[in-house]
Order: structure tokens, then C-alpha cells, then sequence
């Protein structure tokens, strides 16, 4: 059963479908409530770096970062990432001194 039957199973109330490991179940109109209710949240979120992202100048940055990371990988010494997407999770691998 793939995902979309597994949805169209829960909405019709077919199978129960915890939603996280405390959930006792929800199945038909709870789970679609449920359902809505995430999607609305994740659509309405108000963060303003998604449209950042989207730039020209912010996949440029990416396209810098991702090239001094393979450089590091070749013992070539760097001391900053520009994007902070890579500052995050590479910054460990920069140089200190």
C-alpha cells in the first residue's frame, strides 16, 4: 500500500494512523482535521529566509560554500563559509587560526 491508498484509507476512515508515538489513533474526519490543520501550519509559517533562499546571488553563495567544503576535503585551508546553511553545519571544518 503506498502512500497516497494509505491516505485515502485514513480519510475514509478504512485504517486508524497515529500521527506521532503518543497518538492513540485517528482515522476518518479527526485524521483529515489533523491533516489540515499541520498543512495550514507549515503554509502559513512566516519565515522570512524561504524567498532568500530562491536568489540568484544566495545560489551563488551556496554554489562558493559548496566548493570550499570539497577544498577542505583536499587539506586546502579556509576560515569562513558565506551562507549560513553551511556556517551551521560545516563549521566545525574551518580553520581557527
Amino acid at each position: 500500500m503506498n502512500i497516497a491508498q494509505k491516505m485515502q484509507a485514513a480519510l475514509a476512515g478504512k485504517i486508524i494512523v497515529r500521527t506521532w508515538w503518543g497518538c492513540p489513533g485517528l482515522s476518518g474526519e479527526a485524521f483529515r482535521a489533523w491533516f489540515l490543520t499541520c498543512l495550514m501550519a507549515k503554509v502559513n509559517r512566516d519565515d522570512g529566509r524561504r524567498w532568500r533562499r530562491l536568489t540568484a546571488d544566495f545560489q551563488t553563495s551556496l554554489r562558493r560554500d559548496a566548493r570550499r567544503l570539497e577544498d577542505i576535503q583536499h587539506r586546502i585551508i579556509h576560515r569562513q563559509f558565506e551562507t549560513d546553511i553551511f556556517k551551521r553545519r560545516f563549521g566545525h571544518l574551518l580553520t581557527k587560526d
